[in-house]
């Protein structure tokens, strides 16, 4: 206790009050970054003199112009792609363990079969080996299917950006910047 009055004593309550404000006052002011208006990182060169004013508010009217283009827009469809692909992961996940849970339910079943026939230890055995086959067969084909689920939906997308980003490349260049 007396290294804690001596420290209160000493302004350490106060500094450490102060830091906290401060680190709160920062953080409230900085704010999410914004979304670029290029998600393509393309170069885009102002090829008329335009001012990065100009550029910002042509990259913007461009955005808006492939998105309507298309019908698709690049921000939410990355929102939507992630959300899929985190759903497969948790399907991958769950499906892990199904030889081991297959297994312990099988055990459970063969001892009590066992039991019956006289011999639990035997029936523990069987069933264990039987549904632990099972449920990793079933395990092994759930995390295939949420693989795929995962890499159909980011080639789908690839493919849609891909045309959503041509039609990005003609406005920008329409508005006379070079685009590489």
């Amino acid at each position: 206790m007396k290294t804690s009055r001596t420290w209160m004593r000493n302004g350490g309550l106060a500094t450490m009050v102060a830091a906290t404000i401060m680190m709160a006052t920062t953080t409230a002011e900085a704010g999410p970054p914004s979304l670029s208006t290029n998600p393509g990182n393309l170069a885009i060169f102002p090829a008329k003199g335009q001012t990065p004013d100009q550029q910002r508010a042509d990259e913007a009217a461009a955005y808006d112009w492939a998105t309507k283009q298309t019908g698709w827009d690049p921000y939410q469809a990355k929102t939507l792609l992630d959300q899929q692909t985190q759903a497969s992961a948790a399907s991958a996940g769950a499906a892990r363990g199904g030889a081991f849970k297959g297994a312990a339910g099988g055990a459970l079943a063969g001892v009590a079969i066992g039991a019956i026939a006289g011999d639990a230890g035997k029936g523990a055995a069987i069933g264990a080996t039987s549904l632990g086959l099972t449920g990793g067969v079933r395990s092994r084909r759930a995390m295939k299917a949420a693989g795929g689920a995962s890499e159909s939906a980011a080639a789908t997308y690839q493919q849609q950006f891909a045309l959503w980003n041509r039609n990005f490349m003609a406005a920008m260049e329409a508005k006379g910047y070079t685009v590489r």
